[in-house]
């Protein structure tokens, strides 16, 4: 059942990718009728790449507050070698690859199993409520597109309704009934009890706080990505940072492409294909794959490189 699920994966990927190039193939004609103009800026690709880095630093922090609240812990350097060396599985079918190698690499530090499953759970949920609100927020960023849906008044309060919608998720799950109803549903689905510490309003503050920051560091990387290849316009930035927030969402819920392959790139080529010529968008959705993975990859070269005592300077204090 397993193999059957791959091979359907790995069709489905070689199927949207091929409807994606056939696409790139036959309208990119386009671009040079539009008098559209590519720029290279190596500086602005390379700030990109070092962002990308620091989003996934504020990631592997606010997972590990999530391990600490259940009564576990290890530092920052080594939450770091886990995350990103474990990230090297996310290309395996299933999204669940990356999850065991982690509980493997923790469990030699003493974290048990059921805390290292139950924290990814918890990180899990968090990031993709955040990924799934920054996303939906692309509709307020751009009311011109979706004016026959959004009234004018929400079009115009769409600052104030993003900053409140925000607060609300870092509430919601900070409150200590949202991890104990995460704690008793991951019970549940795996037909086992568990008991686990939950923690104050003030500490579950701390893990949202470091996943929006994620979310918002991962845009405005994407957002110098782009630029680095088209002059960029600073007032689009909130909805790059929607778009490439949304991808991911949609991109993970697909479930059975490797990492979402495929469903991701054509989310946000419709995304940015309201900015740029179909064509470009397109192009810019697959390269977007690669870049990603390569700031993956630097991560992993610079955790692999740097001594785990110099790692261990995490961002902000904690009390185990």
């Amino acid at each position: 059942m397993k193999n059957y699920k791959r091979l359907i994966g790995y069709a489905l990927t070689a199927i949207i990718l091929f409807f994606l190039f056939r696409t790139l193939s036959a309208t990119w004609s386009q671009v040079a009728n539009s008098g559209f103009e590519f720029s290279f800026n190596a500086p602005m690709l390379a700030a990109s790449l070092a962002l990308l880095v620091v989003a996934r630093a504020f990631a592997v922090e606010a997972w590990r507050r999530i391990v600490i609240s259940l009564g576990d812990y290890f530092d920052f350097g080594f939450g770091a070698r886990v995350w990103f060396l474990s990230n090297l599985t996310r290309y395996v079918p299933g999204n669940i690859w990356q999850v065991a190698t982690m509980m493997v690499m923790v469990g030699e530090r003493g974290v048990s199993k059921t805390n290292a499953l139950l924290s990814q759970v918890i990180y899990t949920a968090l990031a993709l409520a955040i990924a799934g609100l920054f996303g939906v927020m692309f509709i307020l960023v751009r009311p011109d597109l979706f004016s026959a849906i959004v009234p004018s008044f929400i079009a115009a309060s769409a600052p104030i309704i993003a900053a409140f919608a925000l607060v609300l998720v870092v509430v919601v799950f900070a409150l200590p009934i949202t991890n104990r109803l995460i704690v008793a549903v991951t019970a549940r689905l795996l037909r086992r009890e568990i008991s686990a510490p939950v923690p104050t309003f003030a500490r579950g503050l701390v893990p949202p706080f470091f996943s929006m920051l994620m979310w918002l560091t991962n845009g405005v990387a994407f957002f110098l990505f782009i630029g680095s290849m088209t002059p960029p316009t600073p007032e689009q930035l909130p909805a790059f940072i929607a778009m490439n927030a949304g991808a991911y969402w949609i991109g993970y819920v697909s479930f059975v492409t490797p990492s979402g392959l495929g469903f991701r790139e054509s989310a946000l080529a419709l995304m940015l294909a309201t900015f740029f010529p179909t064509p470009v968008a397109v192009a810019f959705s697959l390269v977007t794959r690669l870049w990603s993975t390569a700031g993956e990859l630097l991560g992993v070269l610079l955790v692999w490189i740097t001594p785990e005592r110099l790692l261990a300077r995490r961002p902000g204090s904690e009390t185990r």
